[in-house]
């Protein structure tokens, strides 16, 4: 990577570390924990984070994979801390390499097999890739295994190539109507294009986060749903 795109990651872990040791250093001097708090702060900021991945947990994973829930938090707040480094000015957003986004699905790639290994077994893990065929359907079932390995080989490609393909399209939209609207601020005359198109870059830099953490919770639902689960979801 380029020394700057470097600097950035190593900026946003240090942020989001930073921001965490205080938010719990906080929660452990209140007197009154499971209260939200008053004030806005890093405390607020991880509340508002936790709960969020909390419910949206609960919808895509299932209460029962709430231990995966740390994973999938941290994961969101470092997508969304990179994206939104790309509006603060000087700053260069991480997202825009393909390289770091593939690093980023690569780690979802090889994390949610694990658990899913870890969970079931292996060869149970391979065994659901083939589906209730069984008998005389049996090559049905390869060709369903052939399938379904193809699909779990290319995920981190659909992962990395949409979180390129958003940021680095909302990133140019928002340079483009910056750059034409700079010489009338350079005259006086105030034009709020920038300020709603940096609203919405914000409001994509949030979105893009959300759908990449949602796609990794669907993927490990998927990859530690048992046999039994997987009968019900097909019911």
């Amino acid at each position: 990577f380029p020394s700057h795109d470097r600097g950035c990651l190593v900026l946003i872990a240090g942020v989001s570390v930073l921001l965490g040791l205080v938010a719990v250093t906080s929660l452990r001097a209140s007197k009154t924990p499971l209260i939200p708090g008053k004030t806005f702060g890093p405390r607020k900021l991880f509340e508002l984070i936790a709960t969020f991945i909390l419910l949206l947990g609960d919808a895509a994973m299932g209460k029962e994979n709430r231990k995966y829930l740390p994973f999938s938090a941290t994961l969101f707040t470092f997508v969304l801390l990179l994206n939104l480094l790309g509006l603060v000015p000087g700053f260069v957003m991480p997202t825009h390499m393909i390289q770091i986004n593939l690093g980023l699905a690569l780690t979802v790639f090889f994390l949610y097999n694990y658990w899913g290994i870890k969970e079931l077994g292996l060869l149970n893990y391979l065994k659901h890739m083939f589906g209730p065929f069984s008998g005389w359907f049996f090559p049905l079932g390869v060709f369903l295994f052939c399938i379904e390995l193809i699909s779990h080989c290319i995920r981190p490609l659909p992962l990395t190539l949409r979180l390129f393909g958003n940021m680095t399209g909302d990133h140019m939209v928002l340079g483009v109507f910056t750059n034409i609207t700079r010489g009338l601020f350079e005259k006086g005359i105030p034009v709020p294009v920038p300020v709603i198109f940096y609203v919405l870059g914000a409001a994509v830099c949030f979105i893009q986060a959300f759908v990449f953490t949602l796609l990794t919770m669907i993927y490990i639902r998927l990859a530690t749903a048992h046999e039994e689960s997987h009968e019900e979801e097909a019911h």
